[in-house]
């Protein structure tokens, strides 16, 4: 009996030293003393939360929305029942102009007019005819992109995730987290909602409905690995012990949610880099006179850079700076742009 006991008690604990007690180890652990270099890493602000980013030959879009149309009511809050008014010129003008290139992948964070109102147009730009473009997405972002008119050739080449996908792509990999949208100060959502199916077209700002949020960690392969996040909310759990090189921070209002950047600074393991982004004023337009002002700006760094610069020192992160991305800027992290 007494042997038996012994072997249980070994079994037990064999089970946590490589099951349970091992979820308290990050993934990747001792992932920042191997960190790699940033040199090489090509990133560029599209405003609100898009990006372009890139290694190597490789370049992909996070959230691409730049139409930059009226939301706001009178009050200063969101009007679900403005038009879209997207903006084509514009669109076609920096896929031209400001792009790299056709990306090998779009990822999309929400389905929200914000991050999701311009990908049609870019899957179905011209200059990009020929090259296969991978889109990743819920499947409610996936039926909105057909209601908006996307090419068959384009959604047939979509990817529906849910959260929790880690899926190999030709020279990086993409892991797909469950994530949270922002929350108003008052705990409300904007224009929540799911589809099982192609809806009417679209015609306000209130008919492209959130679906699911996910977040995205892209790790090139030899080079580092960068979090992208659309929102200014966090599913702590999903996060922790990612370690990220760089992270992508949401920074629209997150007054409702409990030590936001403490939070996704303490889950994600105090990346060597945080970029704040959704911290423009989504209006103003991102060429010629005007361009894109983010908020809070005066002179010198935005106001969420410096919130993020104040709660990394809070935090005692030595290794962590942030830098402050000007839309539209193309910039790598071995020589950053207002950094």
């Amino acid at each position: 009996m007494q042997r038996r006991r012994r072997m249980l008690l070994g079994s037990a604990v064999a089970i946590g030293s490589s099951g349970l007690m091992g979820r308290s180890e990050p993934k990747h652990v001792g992932a920042r003393a191997r960190r790699p270099s940033l040199e090489g890493l090509f990133l560029q602000w599209l405003g609100v939360a898009g990006w372009e980013l890139g290694f190597g030959d490789i370049r992909l879009l996070f959230d691409p929305y730049l139409s930059r149309m009226p939301f706001q009511a009178s009050d200063g809050s969101l009007d679900p029942s403005l038009p879209l008014r997207r903006d084509p010129r514009t669109v076609a003008a920096v896929a031209d102009r400001n792009l790299s290139g056709p990306p090998a992948l779009i990822l999309v964070s929400h389905g929200h007019f914000d991050h999701l109102a311009d990908v049609p147009q870019l899957l179905a730009h011209r200059g990009w005819d020929g090259h296969r473009i991978r889109t990743l997405c819920d499947e409610t972002s996936h039926h909105l992109l057909a209601a908006m008119g996307t090419p068959d050739r384009r959604l047939a080449d979509v990817i529906r995730v849910r959260g929790g996908e880690y899926l190999r792509f030709p020279g990086f990999t993409v892991e797909v987290l469950r994530s949270l949208h922002s929350q108003s100060g008052d705990h409300g959502y904007f224009a929540p909602g799911t589809h099982t199916g192609p809806p009417r077209t679209p015609r306000t700002i209130g008919d492209l409905v959130e679906g699911l949020t996910l977040a995205y960690v892209v790790s090139f392969d030899d080079g580092p690995s960068v979090y992208l996040s659309g929102t200014s909310n966090l599913a702590e759990r999903e996060l922790t012990g990612l370690r990220p090189d760089v992270a992508i921070v949401g920074m629209t209002s997150h007054s409702a949610v409990h030590r936001y950047l403490d939070r996704l600074q303490n889950a994600l393991g105090e990346p060597a880099v945080l970029l704040p982004s959704h911290h423009d004023d989504m209006v103003s337009p991102l060429l010629g006179a005007g361009a894109a002002q983010r908020t809070g700006e005066s002179t010198g760094r935005s106001a969420a850079a410096v919130t993020l610069e104040n709660a990394a020192a809070a935090r005692g992160a030595r290794g962590t700076r942030v830098v402050d991305p000007a839309p539209l800027r193309p910039f790598d992290l071995a020589a950053p742009a207002g950094g």
